[in-house]
């Protein structure tokens, strides 16, 4: 496995035996780090100006400086990408992460002494057929979402421990995803992912105020489907809502829109795949091609 990836720590380049961090950076002692996930299409990473734009948000919003300009780190990041390449991938899996840094173990955030940039790329494998031919199942966890309050959740940190809890619960249900809801009960979001329904030809997926991460994914969903005339709310809707759903699909960057066939013991009363997420992929999908 280890084989399969290439990793770029502050510019030196290898594989993950070759280059390594300190066990002291508070990226691994306290999730003190913030990251991006994008892939590429035709060798060229997938709106790449969105995911460092969100990147650099995050950083602020938590006070970490980061450690080089956005033409620094493209050069880094496509650097990274022509040495994978050149052993013969198809397509890359890309991984961005800035650390605070590594320093005297400590919550004060002065202890680190300078950040660390991380890239990490292996290759981005087809998705199975199956996830957009049957669908897939989620479920509902019992572990809630993180309050705004307690977690801004427009940083994309690497404090993941609520969503893998959650993703666990999945997991031992054999279920793809779980869905995460707030304190008042209301859908937020997957573990990975973005969460939508369709109900009488009306799309709906939940608003950023119910405490999730604004996706690079759900946002291109969101312009594409409002720029061909569909109806699309952002708004707040119980898990209810989801199964009595037309249709349910989630989003993200390496998946894509993927259908939904089960939630909970409550499978979706209409042909998997609809044709209304049929509708988005194609969209969605053509509004890559135009931008990669």
């Amino acid at each position: 496995m280890k084989s399969d990836y290439l990793i770029n720590i502050n510019g030196t380049i290898g594989t993950p035996d070759q280059v390594k961090i300190s066990v002291l950076d508070r990226g691994l002692l306290f999730g003190d780090s913030v990251y991006e996930v994008t892939r590429t299409y035709n060798r060229r990473p997938c709106l790449i100006h969105e995911h460092l734009d969100r990147l650099y948000q995050s950083a602020a919003r938590i006070g970490i400086t980061m450690p080089c300009n956005r033409s620094e780190l493209t050069g880094q990041m496509q650097k990274s990408l022509d040495a994978f390449f050149s052993k013969g991938a198809r397509e890359a899996y890309i991984r961005i992460i800035v650390t605070r840094g590594e320093g005297e173990i400590g919550l004060d955030p002065d202890y680190a002494e300078h950040p660390n940039l991380i890239i990490i790329v292996r290759e981005q494998k087809q998705n199975p057929e199956s996830w957009y031919q049957q669908g897939v199942k989620l479920v509902i966890a019992d572990i809630l979402r993180n309050p705004p309050r307690s977690m801004d959740p427009s940083v994309k940190s690497g404090n993941y421990l609520n969503n893998l809890m959650a993703f666990m619960q999945a997991k031992e249900q054999a279920a793809f995803e779980a869905v995460m809801l707030n304190e008042k009960g209301m859908v937020t979001e997957g573990t990975t992912s973005n969460i939508w329904l369709v109900k009488n030809n009306i799309i709906k997926t939940p608003p950023l105020e119910a405490g999730l991460l604004s996706g690079i994914t759900r946002q291109a969903v969101l312009i594409q489907a409002r720029k061909n005339g569909y109806v699309v709310r952002e708004e707040n809707f119980l898990p209810q809502e989801l199964y009595s759903a037309d249709e349910v699909f989630i989003t993200s960057s390496t998946r894509e829109l993927v259908p939904v066939y089960q939630i909970d013991e409550h499978k979706i009363d209409n042909n998997v795949p609809g044709s209304m997420t049929l509708k988005l992929l194609k969209l969605y999908r053509e509004f890559l091609a135009s931008n990669n």
